[in-house]
């Protein structure tokens, strides 16, 4: 069972004055919170000490709600200037740090705004703003609407005289408690920085960033951010399982699905070459081109060349299969010999070289393999800064040109029929965008 817990500096007006609750009794008895902690500056020290004031008052109160207060003292005697705000924001936020590891996930903290100096007031003030604790801010208004400027004997103070004559305790007597909407500053800031990651397409970095404020967001924006984050990595299981339902933009990718999952990984080729990631574009270029390849020679050659590999598990030639064959000296190309082993894209491109007829597909495949093999091994075994000037001048062709090849490709073996779904990325950014905003 979740338990609510109370943090409550202590000032003049506790706990009863002007025959009403102070804004520490006054929050006690409209929440009802199981564990009080009272923040006592040496001042209100001694009235404790004296008659106990403070602890009796909600014993008293407790008996009349039939509720059982946890009340714990926390003295401080070398709080005299009680006007130093900095030094009760550092305090403050210890204490409250240290109740945060007490309560439990479910448990709530609730923070009297209202009682102590203007400089305790001001500290919670910013911790709430800050939000880097979570806690519900309660300030709560005084009977007369207005500020106190009445003076009233607190040296002698009698404990079961001000409970009796208290107003609060009647029937009819009106809940002054105000939940505090602060202007959350570090959610904000946080809620902008989950912006710029989206549109800078990383989506790791939102999520960490989104973790901080989950309690902030909607379900719908939080599910959203981990499909993103999922999606980005090819993580189809985690991302099918969060994936928003019916939301019109993305549907669950199933490894069964091989042009789905073909066009999922040119999405995130896609991202590479947006982000600036140039160098592990063209490290990444390889898996794919040799599916794509083996798809071109089906459709586009009727050539099932999975038929020569050691088995549909391994991409490995045969040589038994190979042995004699056509595919054999069209794959072995101008070589002298044929190397048998791992399939690379290669010996694929000199099939699709002599047997497609769509000879604008076979340039555009030729001219993909010819930056594969160009770059792919210098950007993995060398320490290389990759820059779209470094591929443009080694290839003759831009990362962005290389990107529409491939994308060229895809369409071409109905990976992607329709250009937009180019853009599925952008349309989840702005579903993300629109969601954080609710």
């Amino acid at each position: 069972m979740s338990r609510t817990y109370l943090f409550s500096p202590i000032g003049n007006t506790d706990p009863v004055k002007y025959f009403y609750d102070g804004s520490m009794l006054h929050i006690c008895r409209y929440y009802k919170p199981d564990v009080v902690y009272l923040y006592l500056s040496k001042e209100m020290m001694e009235y404790h000490s004296t008659d106990n004031r403070y602890v009796r008052s909600i014993e008293l109160l407790g008996k009349k709600l039939n509720h059982t207060f946890e009340v714990h003292i926390i003295e401080n005697d070398q709080m005299v200037n009680v006007q130093q705000y900095d030094v009760f924001y550092k305090e403050f936020r210890s204490i409250i740090s240290d109740i945060e590891k007490e309560k439990g996930e479910d448990d709530r903290l609730l923070v009297n705004m209202a009682s102590g100096t203007p400089a305790m007031k001001s500290a919670l003030l910013i911790m709430a703003t800050l939000a880097e604790y979570r806690f519900l801010p309660i300030q709560v208004s005084t009977p007369q609407k207005k500020s106190n400027i009445e003076h009233e004997e607190r040296q002698e103070y009698d404990v079961e005289t001000n409970w009796e004559l208290n107003q609060d305790n009647t029937e009819d007597a009106e809940n002054r408690c105000q939940e505090v909407k602060c202007m959350n500053l570090m959610r904000l800031l946080k809620l902008d920085i989950i912006k710029k990651h989206i549109l800078s397409y990383n989506y790791k970095a939102a999520l960490e960033v989104a973790k901080d404020i989950k309690q902030d967001l909607s379900i719908f924006a939080y599910k959203w951010l981990e499909t993103a984050e999922a999606r980005s990595v090819l993580d189809w299981k985690k991302m099918n399982s969060v994936l928003p339902e019916a939301n019109g933009i993305l549907k669950a990718v199933h490894e069964e699905d091989k042009k789905k999952v073909l066009f999922e990984y040119t999405l995130i080729l896609d991202l590479k070459v947006k982000r600036g990631e140039y160098a592990d574009f063209l490290r990444a270029i390889t898996p794919l081109s040799v599916d794509l390849l083996e798809m071109v020679l089906a459709e586009f050659c009727d050539i099932d060349i999975t038929k020569y590999y050691k088995g549909k598990a391994f991409r490995e030639w045969d040589e038994q299969k190979m042995s004699g064959t056509e595919i054999l000296r069209l794959a072995q190309g101008n070589y002298s010999y044929f190397r048998y082993g791992p399939v690379y894209s290669g010996a694929l491109n000199n099939i699709i070289q002599a047997k497609c007829e769509d000879k604008l597909l076979a340039q555009r495949v030729n001219e993909l393999v010819e930056v594969e093999h160009k770059l792919r091994n210098i950007a993995a075994h060398n320490i290389v800064s990759v820059t779209q000037e470094w591929v443009k001048e080694r290839t003759g062709k831009t990362v962005d040109e290389t990107i529409w090849i491939i994308k060229y490709i895809c369409e071409c073996v109905k990976i992607n029929t329709r250009k937009e779904n180019w853009a599925s990325y952008d349309l989840m950014n702005e579903q993300i965008l629109k969601a954080l905003e609710e």
